[in-house]
């Protein structure tokens, strides 16, 4: 049985898995691409403060516009703005390459499973997604090194922060893709 709306008429997204973005304009092909690159370079702002409480918002906007719209970007885009972030941010090199790469393969089989999805599935998404990436860009910074449970436990409140951050940053989305589209 599907979820229908009370008018009847089945939810469809505006564009296919299968169809091209091709007759777009540009306006809506490149605004989340700059959205997402806007953020990173947000994150390298003077800012200073005794615990890493800054959320890494070129990823946190990456998965709100992958969730917010998966017809939007194929699963290898997260290659090129994983590689963006490195660049911009000065992490060490292919940390968000293949964090963000893998993040955006495992939502991609999420997709393909899932035939609905809510609100709250979204979250539940994104925080597995952060937590996943998180853990996994420090495994790749520091190693296997012994003090990386120290490291895990200062990165925690940061973790946290940055998944009671999304659904904001999810909504934000919403509002520039109306625009973006002309809605």
């Amino acid at each position: 049985m599907a979820l229908t709306p009370v008018n009847g008429h089945a939810v469809r997204p505006i564009i296919s898995q299968d169809q091209d973005l091709g007759f777009l304009p540009i306006r809506a092909k490149i605004t989340p691409i700059i959205m997402v690159l806007l953020a990173s370079l947000f994150e390298t702002g003077p800012f200073v403060s005794v615990l890493s409480l800054w959320p890494s918002l070129g990823f946190l906007t990456a998965l709100g516009w992958r969730l917010f719209r998966p017809e939007l970007w194929q699963a290898w885009m997260g290659l090129p703005l994983g590689m963006a972030n490195d660049i911009i941010n000065g992490q060490p090199p292919a940390v968000s390459m293949i964090t963000w790469t893998f993040c955006f393969l495992m939502m991609d089989i999420v997709d393909n499973r899932l035939v609905w999805r809510n609100y709250w599935q979204d979250w539940v998404l994104a925080t597995v997604a952060i937590l996943f990436c998180s853990l996994l860009a420090l495994l790749i910074t520091y190693g296997f090194k012994g003090h990386i449970g120290i490291e895990i436990v200062a990165d925690m409140p940061r973790i946290l922060v940055t998944i009671l951050l999304f659904p904001v940053i999810e909504f934000f989305c919403s509002v520039v893709d109306r625009w973006r589209l002309g809605l």
